[in-house]
């Protein structure tokens, strides 16, 4: 009888994570936002908009290019490519990839215009609620602590989807899960996330990789190939994408290691603020890199430490992208490397060894403090506004 009550626990958490984003959502909007919820999208009016969506009268920031959410918004009301929106998107062809969220909020919406935004928030209120739930059940069996699961909501990814609607949140909840089903949650249940991941963001491989490799070392052929269709979707829906979509020179990765992340130590980024809110995020800036340093060390303690299972080999995987992600761009802001690297934290964060759960959760702990920075105004302004000021 007990493990209805964890169960139930469980739901209950996940429940008050998506509670409070949804609250969140309703108080920005209200008060930052006059009531526009596509400011979610964090729209750039350095972008065009699709003529076709004029009526939903799209809030842009003036003189900004904005940010992804805005283009993943397009993809969810033209998931196919048929209506030309992929002409107001930076890069097709790689946006395009990441059809998961975008392509769900099509299919609840019917694939009509006036529901798809609504969709679109659905879809990543649900990962949240997936996301605290798979979290809440490893809380609760690691920690004996279902109230975990609320904290998946503060995890950068997630936070970053929150705030501009982006498709990095979901691959995180995935993630979770990933870890609970690869230690033996069900095969079917697996290869669900396994398909999904891949969908939602190219990193998403990495996990289908990772099972099939470690159904490798333990000779377990037929699982190790059943596994590996799970990417089959995802190659299939590349394939389509790449014969409808204009090419893309894109580039974020290089052969040098740690090139891009020295750059940014060495020579920060200047921020237009006041002197002390400026050293406050060029403070957080530095803690949220040595987080991700931390982080890469536990994984190395990790694959060096425990026996190879699919788990370790997936952190081993991820904890290659910092290594080799060089555009500096991307290092400059913790919304950029904070969300790209948000599976790494989180894998470490789950899986850390026994006795030493808190340990591995010291990364997550010191990147995630920058992103809630960049939410002060939006808190100010909800303050403001509930205070009467």
């Amino acid at each position: 009888m007990a493990e209805p009550v964890r169960r139930g626990a469980c739901l209950l958490w996940a429940a008050a994570a998506a509670a409070l984003t949804l609250l969140w959502w309703a108080l920005t909007v209200h008060y930052n936002y006059q009531g526009n919820w596509t400011a979610l999208y964090c729209t750039g009016e350095k972008w065009s908009v699709p003529a076709e969506l004029s009526s939903e009268n799209v809030y842009r920031f003036a003189g900004s290019t904005g940010f992804d959410g805005q283009f993943y918004h397009y993809i969810a009301h033209d998931p196919l490519l048929r209506r030309g929106f992929w002409k107001h998107i930076d890069a097709p062809r790689l946006r395009y990839r990441r059809i998961l969220a975008p392509g769900l909020a099509y299919l609840l919406a019917g694939g009509q215009d006036r529901y798809i935004d609504a969709a679109y928030l659905g879809v990543v209120l649900g990962f949240i609620f997936l996301g605290a739930w798979w979290l809440s059940r490893w809380g609760e069996v690691r920690l004996g602590q279902p109230a975990w699961g609320l904290g998946f909501a503060l995890a950068p990814a997630a936070l970053i989807s929150i705030d501009r609607l982006t498709v990095d949140g979901v691959l995180a909840a995935l993630c979770v899960g990933f870890v609970i089903y690869a230690r033996g949650g069900g095969t079917w249940r697996l290869y669900a996330v396994l398909i999904l991941a891949g969908l939602t963001r190219e990193t998403g491989l990495l996990l289908v990789v990772a099972c099939s490799a470690a159904a490798l070392v333990r000779r377990q052929w037929l699982r190790a190939a059943l596994l590996s269709t799970s990417a089959l979707p995802t190659l299939a829906w590349y394939a389509y994408v790449q014969r409808h979509s204009p090419d893309w020179a894109g580039a974020t990765y290089e052969w040098v290691p740690f090139r891009g992340l020295a750059r940014v130590i060495f020579h920060p980024p200047q921020y237009p603020l006041a002197a002390p809110v400026a050293w406050l995020a060029h403070g957080l800036d530095y803690l949220a890199l040595a987080g991700m340093l931390l982080c890469l060390y536990l994984a190395w303690r990790a694959l060096r430490e425990r026996r190879l299972g699919a788990t370790e080999i997936v952190i081993g995987l991820f904890a290659l992208v910092p290594i080799f992600l060089g555009t500096v761009a991307l290092w400059e802001s913790v919304y950029s490397f904070g969300r790209t690297l948000t599976p790494l934290l989180l894998l470490v964060a789950v899986s850390g060894g026994p006795g030493k759960p808190w340990a591995a959760l010291l990364p997550l702990a010191m990147v995630t403090p920058r992103v809630l920075l960049q939410l002060g105004p939006q808190v100010v302004g909800i303050a403001r506004g509930l205070l009467g000021w």
